[in-house]
C-alpha cells in the first residue's frame, strides 16, 4: 500500500473514532499487541490467552542468534541506578519487559541455551512524547518548525521530539565509573532528570525484568529501547530494540498521550539503525503490553 494512502487511513480512522466517543479503545490496542493487526471495535471477543509474565514469551522469541552491535547514541550517560520500575511517572502505555543474555557457544554443541548470570543489563528511552530525560531543556529551547509545549509536563505533546544538544555527539562527557559501568564515555546531559533509565542485574537463567513505558518516537527514528550489557564493570554489548509496525500504529492512533502527536516520520524499514535480530516478541497484558527478547553474546 502506498505510504501516503496508509497514512492517511489511519488519520481518517483516528478522526472516526473520536468523532465516535472513542469506539476504539484500550482493548483494542490490547488485543493488536497480541496480533500485530489494526485493533478492532470495542466489544469484539479475542481468544488469545493473556500473558502476564514477560519471560514467558523469551522461550518463542529467536535464540542462538548474535545480538547486533549498535551505537549507543548520543543520550547516555551513567545513572548507576539499580531498579527495575523505570518509570519515574512518566505517562504512556504500560510495558513490561524481559530480556535474557545467554551464551551463543552453547548453541554450537547442540546443548541447552546458556544463560549468563550477574551480568548488569542497563536500558534506556525517550518518553511518549519523544524526549530523553537529562535533555528536557535542551529539546525544549532548540527551535522548531511549529511551537511545542515544554517537554517536561507530563503528557505534553512534543510535536518534534528529542534532540540531541548542539555541542555534544555523545561521547564528550567524562568516562562512566558506576557500579556497573567503567571507561564507557557520556553525553553531557542537560538536567538532572534520570526517568525511563535503569538497570538490573540477571538472575541465575540471565534473566532480567523491567517495567517501563512504550516509547515514543522523534524525528529520524523509529520506536525504539536502548540496551547495554556489563560484566565485571565492562560492556560487552551496546544494542537497540524494536517493535513491529502494526503495534505501534495500533497504540499511537488510540492511546494518549501518543496519539496527541503528528504521525511518526520514521518506520522499521527507514530507520537507518533497524536490525531485525532486536525485534522483541510482543504479547498483551490485563492492562498494557508485555514484550521479550534474547540477547546473544559471544564470549
Amino acid at each position: 500500500m502506498n505510504e501516503d494512502v496508509r497514512l492517511s487511513r489511519l488519520r481518517v480512522s483516528r478522526r472516526r473514532a473520536l468523532a465516535l466517543g472513542g469506539v476504539v479503545g484500550l482493548s483494542g490496542v490490547l488485543a493488536a499487541c497480541a496480533t500485530g493487526d489494526d485493533p478492532p471495535s470495542e466489544g469484539v471477543p479475542t481468544t488469545t490467552p493473556v500473558v502476564t509474565d514477560p519471560a514467558a514469551l523469551l522461550d518463542v522469541a529467536n535464540t542462538c542468534v548474535l545480538a547486533a552491535e549498535e551505537g549507543q547514541g548520543p543520550y547516555w550517560f551513567d545513572v548507576d541506578n539499580i531498579r527495575s520500575d523505570i518509570r519515574d511517572g512518566r505517562p504512556g502505555l504500560p510495558l513490561a519487559l524481559a530480556l535474557r543474555v545467554h551464551d551463543l557457544s552453547s548453541c554450537s554443541v547442540g546443548g541447552p541455551v546458556e544463560p549468563v548470570p550477574n551480568a548488569v543489563v542497563e536500558i534506556w528511552h525517550c518518553d511518549a512524547g519523544g524526549v530523553y530525560s537529562g535533555y528536557v531543556t535542551t529539546a525544549r529551547n532548540r527551535g522548531r518548525p511549529t511551537p511545542a509545549p515544554a517537554s517536561d509536563t507530563p503528557g505534553a505533546p512534543n510535536f518534534r521530539g528529542g534532540e540531541p544538544p548542539l555541542d555534544d555527539p555523545g561521547r564528550s562527557g567524562a568516562p562512566s565509573d558506576g557500579s556497573y559501568s567503567s571507561g564507557d564515555l557520556q553525553a553531557t546531559p542537560t538536567d538532572d532528570g534520570t526517568y525511563l533509565r535503569g538497570a538490573q542485574a540477571t538472575d541465575a537463567n540471565g534473566i532480567v525484568r523491567f517495567t517501563t513505558i512504550y516509547p515514543g518516537w522523534y524525528v529520524g527514528r523509529t520506536p525504539h529501547i536502548h540496551c547495554k550489557v556489563h560484566i565485571d564493570r565492562r560492556t560487552v554489548l551496546t544494542t537497540q530494540m524494536f517493535f513491529d509496525d502494526n503495534l505501534t500504529d495500533a497504540i499511537y492512533l488510540v492511546v494518549p498521550p501518543y496519539r496527541e502527536r503528528p504521525p511518526r516520520d520514521t518506520r522499521n524499514d527507514t530507520d537507518t539503525v533497524y536490525a531485525d535480530v532486536g525485534l522483541v516478541t510482543a504479547q498483551r497484558s490485563a492492562d498494557g503490553c508485555v514484550a521479550a527478547l534474547n540477547l546473544g553474546l559471544d564470549l
